[in-house]
């Protein structure tokens, strides 16, 4: 811990505002978290302080100070902050950084929820932040919601009241700000009924697109081109794995792990050719933290997993051998030129990957690299030394680490399977062979989405639809299409976080994008088992065998989500006429085990209808609220009992069970 940072328990008390301010200030200049940046500077880069940094992403990690312009506006183009404003804002940034570790994607929001605010102020309060006032804050979140789409806008708006409330805790304004925004948290994109749902789906890879995609892996005129060759080989392992790009993109060298099925000690055999069966594996480290694990792949995509791993070795080998010697030679490129050699502009512009003469004059001439002062003039020609050129070439190297992970180590490029030659992307001539770097998301994201200027393979290679147009992917859409296959295979939720490399099982329910139809069809799977209780399970008992079947596809039409857990009423037919009173006992009332989304909003439920069953209870002693004792006594008996399910070791995690199957029926029978 930085030895000034001041502690707020030996800091004198200040007067005023004014003064209050000013100590908050000077504390954070004092214990500024981020090296090589300078306070009073409109630019910060606070990238590197990253805990767990991933090398896919190229953009450095900048805060620019300034008001709303757009990402493609260069600074110098732009309005500066207010230096009062500024600075208010920079000290908000220290201290969340300080406090809380808030990393630079946390920091860019708030920084964005800053320009609202600015946006919203007078110039008197720009110049003097003491008198920002409550009408600020209000004015900033509506310039907020109408600005930007409903998610961010919510996050925005979520910042918005922190820096109100830091304001307040500190004492920076002339009166309490007292903010809290009005701003609701957008509908839950689970709701299979929403326009939200069915937006996401549409993200969902259609059965054309992936055929396409397997017609264009085999294309000759791709198979030729090492750049096509080598992202499509990557696009196969997003396929067969859902990785996240960050976890794809930064695979480790020799990633396969192979070992044989066993069945009760013995060798699993293959039926038809009797051979033993092999299971690969994949190492990767996950994104949302944690230590690197195995990722097991289906055993009929071995062979896919074989040829794409071979495929990106025989490409990024080559190079990767050369990120590894980098690392043993510090500030040093691998030139086959002595040091005391002099090289023509033309040729060290073929080294370094610039197209003529000109151009890498201009390229010398950029900071750190020697400028005109490292050029020689002989006959009316410019020369450069060996030794000259190889310090101007260092100063491109990439010797960031690829990843770093919580516990603080680190996998450099040379230990990296995915490994290019610096401008591997542009045409031959651009190259620089002398300097490896990581494969970064855009470049991806290009071939497969294409962006302005820049077609995708798909565009490039004419493989359009049947409208016309070209397909495209973005790389979370093999995610979400692995994800719902397995929802669909019957994987347990436990086993679905497993594989997917999520800390939370709830967090499946994200990518769980299947019909409303669907759902009911694990809901008939259910019954049929005798692994769900109440009205409609109670009906299906009471029928012959023959006929479960078709009563089941006839009038299980929908299960949907409540806040509280899942229901089995028939909302399609007849909306729940209680307004979704789960809690009042309802026998369709179902939760998942160990849902800790629901559990959070129970607990929450407990805690405040205690508080009002004793306020229920003094009334009641006065004869004046005997329903309203009878009604919270209810509720928290199907709240306890909605809690009890994660306690029943007899019960699966992530299953749906009934809270009240005997419960009446305060919806509509199915």
């Amino acid at each position: 811990m930085n030895v000034n940072r001041l502690r707020a328990d030996e800091a004198p008390k200040p007067k005023n505002a004014a003064d209050a301010l000013r100590s908050f200030i000077d504390a954070a200049k004092a214990s500024l978290p981020y090296r090589d940046v300078v306070w009073d500077e409109a630019s910060w880069a606070i990238g590197s302080a990253n805990v767990k940094e991933r090398a896919h992403l190229a953009n450095e990690k900048r805060l620019l100070f300034t008001p709303h312009h757009g990402a493609r506006v260069r600074l110098a183009e732009r309005v500066l902050f207010e230096t009062p404003f500024a600075d208010l804002v920079k000290a908000c940034i220290v201290k969340r950084r300080l406090d809380r570790g808030m990393e630079s994607g946390p920091q860019m929001v708030f920084l964005r929820a800053a320009r609202h605010l600015h946006e919203a102020l007078p110039l008197p309060a720009r110049l003097d932040t003491t008198l920002i006032a409550r009408g600020d804050f209000v004015a900033a979140e509506t310039a907020a919601m109408l600005r930007e789409e409903p998610s961010s806008a919510y996050r925005s708006c979520v910042f918005l009241q922190e820096f109100a409330r830091m304001l307040d805790r500190h004492g920076l304004g002339r009166a309490p700000i007292d903010f809290r925004t009005s701003a609701k948290r957008p509908a839950n994109a689970q709701d299979r009924t929403s326009a939200k749902f069915e937006e996401r789906t549409a993200n969902v890879p259609t059965a054309a697109a992936l055929t396409a995609l397997a017609t264009l892996a085999n294309d000759e005129r791709l198979l030729a081109n090492p750049l096509d060759r080598l992202r499509m080989r990557i696009t196969e392992l997003f396929f067969v794995c859902g990785f996240r790009a960050g976890e794809g993109l930064t695979l480790p060298v020799n990633p396969i792990v192979r070992e044989f099925v066993l069945d009760n000690g013995a060798l699993r055999l293959d039926a038809r050719t009797g051979e033993p069966v092999e299971r690969i594996g994949l190492r990767y480290t996950p994104e949302k933290g944690g230590e690197p694990i195995v990722k097991w792949v289906p055993t009929e995509a071995n062979p896919l997993i074989l040829r794409s791993i071979a495929a990106i070795e025989d490409i990024c080998g080559p190079f990767r051998e050369n990120a590894r010697w980098l690392e043993e030679h510090p500030g040093d490129v691998r030139i086959d030129v002595r040091d005391d050699e002099l090289l023509s502009t033309s040729q060290a512009a073929g080294l370094v990957g610039v197209v003529s003469n000109d151009k890498f004059i201009q390229w010398v001439k950029q900071p750190g690299r020697g400028g005109l002062g490292v050029l020689t003039r002989v006959g009316g020609k410019y020369f450069i030394s060996g030794a000259s050129l190889r310090r101007a070439m260092a100063t491109d190297r990439y010797d960031k680490p690829v990843l770093v992970r919580a516990n603080g180590a680190r996998q450099m490029l040379g230990d990296t399977l995915l490994v290019v030659p610096l401008r591997f992307w542009r045409n031959e001539n651009s190259v620089n062979y002398a300097v490896s770097m990581p494969v970064g998301l855009q470049v991806f994201s290009d071939f497969l989405a294409g962006r302005d200027g820049r077609p995708s393979v798909f565009e490039r290679y004419g493989i359009v639809d049947d409208e016309g147009r070209p397909y495209r992917f973005r790389s979370h859409d093999f995610r979400r299409l692995v994800n719902i296959v397995a929802q669909r295979g019957g994987l347990s939720q436990v086993e679905i976080a497993q594989w997917m490399g999520r800390r939370r099982i709830e967090d499946n329910s994200a990518y769980d994008l299947r019909s409303a139809a669907e759902m009911a069809d694990e809901m008939r799977a259910l019954i049929e088992k005798n692994e769900v209780f109440g009205s409609i399970t109670d009906q299906v008992r009471a029928l012959p065998v023959t006929e479960r079947a078709d009563f089941l596809n006839q009038r299980l039409t929908m299960l949907h989500t409540t806040p509280h857990g899942q229901c089995g009423s028939n909302i399609v037919e007849n909306p729940c006429e209680t307004g979704v009173s789960c809690l009042g006992g309802c026998r369709h009332y179902l939760r998942k085990k160990n849902d800790v989304k629901s559990r959070a909003s129970l607990l929450r439920i407990e805690r405040d209808t205690l508080v009002g069953l004793e306020r229920a209870r003094d009334a009641g002693d006065r004869g004046q609220a005997k329903n309203w004792v009878e009604d919270q006594e209810r509720v928290l008996r199907t709240t306890r009992a909605a809690l009890a399910i994660d306690d029943d070791p007899t019960l699966t995690d992530g299953q749906a069970y009934a809270v009240n199957p005997d419960g009446p029926n305060l919806g509509v029978p199915l």
